[in-house]
């Protein structure tokens, strides 16, 4: 019925489909905060939002689902600093806000 490539797009896309639903939840929500620590809590957001994508991408290349490049390596270690980076802008935000 469903052929090896056809139901890799089909998870593919469903994965797709639950990231920007969780991303579009979550920056929504965030808004009730609002100011300075609803501005944290967004870098937070996407910063998780680009590390899961990183970690879903390794689970699916460990269970074959996608093949296993040098660009798709390298891909993957951007998207982890891009998320490191966001998660520590947030910190740094919300120190700001301990701090006074």
């Amino acid at each position: 019925m469903f052929t090896s490539e056809t139901t890799s797009i089909l998870i593919q896309g469903l994965l797709v489909a639950i990231i920007i639903g969780v991303f579009y939840n979550f920056w929504a929500s965030s808004k009730a905060y609002g100011g300075i620590v609803g501005r944290a809590l967004k870098l937070f957001g996407a910063g998780l939002l680009f590390i899961t994508i990183s970690v879903l991408e390794k689970i699916l290349i460990n269970f074959s689902v996608i093949e296993q490049t040098p660009n798709l390596g390298l891909v993957q270690d951007l998207l982890n600093l891009v998320g490191l980076f966001l998660l520590a802008r947030g910190f740094f935000i919300l120190a700001s806000v301990a701090k006074g």
